[in-house]
């Protein structure tokens, strides 16, 4: 971990002093892909031993999965592939139609997960009080 913490605060130095070289986006940019594989995989390998040392987990696992997968799925369903004006006026050019359906997807799923969590957040201690009369 403390290696971890070495390396992003190296690069983050690099980032902030070396003001002339282009490059230092795509180190960055890498850096941060390679801490998103890593923290997938750490979350993959620990629902694995979760799961093996207590198998009756699985299903609760495969129900939050589930639920995702509706998520996500509802979330495309609804996704809009149009182009906005501000799209269409960008100097490489309009993005595909998939990539805006995608974005608007991801859009959608953060905006129901923050409202989740919210709704979570206040009724959560509302029901614990009316349970615990």
């Amino acid at each position: 971990m403390y290696v971890i913490m070495a390396i992003s605060i190296i690069i983050a130095i690099y980032f902030f002093l070396e003001m002339k070289d282009e490059g230092r986006v795509g180190i960055l940019l890498v850096w941060t892909y390679i801490l998103f594989a890593l923290a997938i995989g750490m979350a993959l390998v620990s629902a694995l031993f979760n799961a093996a040392s207590n198998p009756q987990s699985l299903k609760k696992m495969a129900l939050n999965i589930g639920f995702l997968v509706v998520v996500f799925g509802v979330s495309y369903m609804l996704a809009s592939s149009a182009q906005t004006p501000v799209t269409e006026a960008l100097p490489t050019g309009p993005p595909s139609a998939m990539a805006m359906k995608l974005t608007d997807m991801g859009l959608k799923v953060t905006y129901f997960l923050f409202a989740l969590t919210i709704l979570v957040a206040l009724l959560g201690p509302a029901i614990a009080a009316i349970r615990n009369r």
